[in-house]
């Protein structure tokens, strides 16, 4: 992807509400993209790109003293994906409890465990609605460890939780998608 013209980053630091509009035009599609992997709910969705960008309007000065080497959109997913790992943090309604029982249960029996019979590439409207119907700290936790390539300790410091409960979350997401997929295919 391309980097939008630095003279159009220092009209936006200048408050120019045209350079404004012109760069939100410029990253809105990867913003939504981003945004919709861990949001199902269209408000949800829609504050959370807007929350992005303001975060991104924001903090454009520390950017363009390092824009030479510093690609923007790498710069601008990292700054999207921390607003919505922070409204992660602070919202409750995505915390999920997991019984200690469970966790030990679930990483036991989940250890090296691949099933390579399912062609994730297949159906990829399918895998979308499947990974949309997960519960939110799952799918996050699915997204982070798998689409922006965290580790599950690092997705534990992030939305914190243990490392393990980041692992149950991914194996549960994992899981489901399988069963899911596998009767949708079954269907087709």
């Amino acid at each position: 992807m391309e980097n939008p013209p630095l003279k159009l980053l220092k009209q936006c630091i200048g408050n120019d509400r045209k350079a404004h509009y012109t760069l939100y035009e410029w990253c809105f599609n990867d913003l939504i993209s981003i945004c919709r992997r861990y949001y199902k709910n269209d408000d949800e969705l829609k504050s959370a790109v807007n929350m992005s960008f303001l975060k991104i309007i924001q903090s454009l000065d520390t950017i363009i003293q390092k824009y030479d080497g510093l690609v923007f959109y790498h710069w601008m997913k990292r700054v999207t994906i921390n607003q919505v790992i922070d409204e992660f943090r602070k919202n409750k309604k995505y915390k999920e409890v997991i019984d200690l029982k469970e966790e030990n249960e679930i990483l036991r029996n989940n250890v090296g465990y691949t099933d390579d019979s399912f062609d994730w590439k297949e159906n990829v409207a399918a895998i979308q609605l499947a990974i949309d119907s997960l519960p939110a700290m799952s799918k996050a936790v699915f997204n982070l460890y798998v689409i922006d390539g965290y580790k599950h300790e690092e997705i534990g410091v992030l939305l914190n939780i243990t490392a393990n409960t980041s692992k149950v979350h991914y194996f549960r997401a994992r899981n489901k998608l399988q069963l899911m997929l596998r009767n949708e295919k079954s269907i087709l």
